[in-house]
């Protein structure tokens, strides 16, 4: 039976619907057959036909959403699309409607599907924030946010965040902090990095610099076209609710720790103003982003390329920061090491601009531990160039001698001391010091270059054979032929051999008579040749 009649025009109609004052004449039989919410609902309102039932302002959509829903119970088709779908599947929880609960979500998971076969995030991030107020709790409890999320998370991973465009960039910062935090601990550590530009805006439009917004949005691959005719159009940057110092407190303090070690791979430029506001909030992550903005200089493979990328007032802070922290944060020796050239290179592209300063060559100079420095020579002649400025003259004692006091003279090359020992405002014991330190050292070095030498030829003597120290050698013959049973005594050929580089050793025999026991007379012709001589023939 085709109910679509009585629908539309409420004939027969047994029970009245009020959504937000607009009155819907329905029928029970329709409604308590596809949701026992009106069933219920009737058999705790008064035994009165027609029957009143009263959705409060609370349902989702209001009467908009539940005139389709209406349309639903008598069976007429619905048009089901990315305009309507989040707010009917809220309504569907609302009245448990179970079957159009079940309806909407296979067609709900194929549009994120088709998304994911595109590498598209901007369907997935309109349906989230679609999910955004009324419908947030239905949302979260029929498992749309995280699918959704679930979806972006794949559409990141796969190489989606690096193509962000100017109204995916828009949707974002939509987004309740609590989302961002959850798709930033779907990702394992490995696939982090996917998440990194997706947390940095984030970040950037609601704590640092909202200005920053268009200017970061994507000028190519820009899908706003694509949507505009599908979606509700997008409120403008300007329209977002301003955000309080705790809600900026809360955001860099959770998407900072829930980004971890990631972090590092951050620009550093970002990390510093980063680092700036967390110090003005009073954050927790201040120390932590500290650690990270360290471990993003000491990570960086090309020191000068990143240094000019930073202006001076940020570079400076930034050590500043680093300074600070310096003991907490770096241990490892190999880190200091590549901190200290870091601050060098700084120190040198300074010194070759002409302008360094008195008071940045100390702040620069105390960023690295004075002992910890494997060589001083940087920061020697960036201070004789200093102390060398027509300014320097109006250093008062104490001045130069806190600039003096950065440098270790024990820890410098010849070349420094030769380039700085003209320099009047250096004292000369300093320089004397540091030449005699570089006399110090280089005896060192040459006594442990000898030690190492002696030790090699050690080595060198034990797998080479054995030399006697006599001017000649004595050659000895051993015999390998049976021995006789009677006593007998030993021959020996002596005869003179140069000293050569092998050694022979053979068996020795005393007197000439006991030869025979050893090699039988009928062997012996009645004369011997060798190498060195003729020998006699002897006696049997």
């Amino acid at each position: 039976m085709n109910f679509e009649k009585f629908r539309r025009t409420g004939e027969l109609s047994d029970i009245t619907v009020i959504v937000d004052k607009t009155e819907f004449k329905l029928h029970t039989f329709p409604l308590f057959t596809k949701s026992d919410y009106f069933k219920k609902a009737v058999e705790s309102s008064p035994k009165s036909v027609p029957y009143v039932v009263r959705l409060d302002n609370n349902f989702p959509g209001g009467a908009q959403v539940f005139n389709q829903l209406a349309d639903y119970f008598y069976s007429i088709p619905i048009a089901i699309d990315h305009k309507n779908i989040i707010p009917l599947r809220s309504a569907a929880c609302f009245i448990r409607c179970d079957a159009l609960a079940t309806l909407l979500d296979e067609r709900f998971d194929r549009i994120l599907l088709v998304a994911r076969a595109k590498y598209d995030l901007g369907i997935p991030l309109l349906l989230l924030e679609q999910c955004v107020g009324e419908y947030q709790q239905w949302a979260r409890e029929a498992n749309i946010v995280d699918k959704c999320l679930a979806s972006i998370f794949e559409s990141l991973t796969r190489g989606a965040g690096s193509q962000l465009s100017k109204s995916d960039l828009e949707l974002i910062v939509r987004l309740p902090l609590e989302w961002i935090i959850q798709l930033i601990k779907l990702c394992p550590t490995e696939n982090k990095l996917a998440i990194l530009p997706f947390a940095k805006h984030y970040v950037t439009v609601h704590v640092l610099d909202k200005n920053k917004f268009h200017n970061s949005a994507s000028s190519s691959a820009d899908n706003e076209n694509e949507h505009k005719n599908t979606f509700r159009p997008i409120t403008k940057q300007e329209d977002l609710p301003i955000t309080t110092d705790d809600e900026k407190r809360a955001i860099l303090d959770q998407v900072i720790k829930a980004l971890g070690n990631t972090v590092d791979r951050l620009p550093l430029v970002w990390l510093n103003a980063a680092y700036e506001k967390a110090a003005e909030l009073k954050c927790e992550c201040e120390s932590i982003l500290s650690a990270y903005i360290t471990q993003a200089i000491l990570s960086s493979n090309d020191l000068d390329q990143h240094m000019e990328n930073i202006p001076d007032d940020v570079m400076a802070r930034l050590l500043e920061r680093v300074s600070k922290y310096k003991e907490e944060h770096i241990k490892d020796p190999k880190l200091l090491s590549k901190l200290s050239l870091f601050v060098d290179s700084y120190v040198e592209q300074l010194r070759q601009r002409g302008t360094l300063t008195s008071e940045n060559f100390v702040k620069l100079a105390s960023c690295v531990p004075k002992e910890q420095r494997n060589s001083h020579d940087s920061l020697l002649l960036a201070l004789d160039d200093i102390l060398k400025n027509e300014k320097s003259t109006k250093l008062t004692s104490n001045e130069r001698e806190e600039l003096l006091s950065q440098i270790d003279f024990s820890r410098v090359s010849e070349e420094t001391i030769a380039a700085c020992k003209s320099n009047k405002l250096i004292p000369q014991q300093l320089i004397t010091e540091a030449a005699l330190a570089l006399c110090t050292k280089l005896k060192n070095e040459l006594e442990e270059t000898r030690v190492r030498l002696r030790v090699a030829e050690n080595e060198l003597a034990k797998s080479r054979p054995t030399y006697t120290m006599s001017k000649y050698r004595t050659r000895y013959y051993e015999s390998t032929l049976p021995v006789a049973t009677r006593a007998h005594s030993k021959y020996i050929n002596s005869y003179d051999l140069p000293l050569t580089n092998s050694t022979y050793s053979y068996s020795k025999y005393d007197d000439d008579n006991d030869f025979d026991s050893i090699l039988p007379s009928r062997y012996l012709t009645s004369s011997l040749g060798g190498r060195y001589g003729t020998y006699s023939i002897y006696r049997h």
